[in-house]
């Protein structure tokens, strides 16, 4: 009743240093982390989560984040032809 993806506003974006229940949060860029580009195709690509606001919290730089964004748009791209 209280938290459901209906709530759901916006996502934070990151891959993670860390496996798992590791009980760490260290960033990593997207796709060079233990969850890996299948965790973010599926994220891009669900209906329930595809339109919302996605923030990147990745170590990067203005370049890396270009990068990024282009790897994401292409994942959701995939779906949309």
């Amino acid at each position: 009743r209280v938290i459901g993806l209906d709530r759901l506003c916006a996502l934070h974006l990151n891959d993670s240093k860390n496996p798992r229940g590791s009980h760490k949060d260290r960033h990593e860029k997207i796709g060079e982390g233990a969850l890996g580009l299948d965790a973010f195709r599926a994220v891009v690509r669900n209906p329930r989560t595809r339109d919302l606001p996605m923030i990147l919290e990745t170590p990067n730089d203005l370049a890396g984040y270009k990068r990024e964004i282009a790897l994401l748009r292409g994942l959701a791209a995939d779906v949309e032809e």
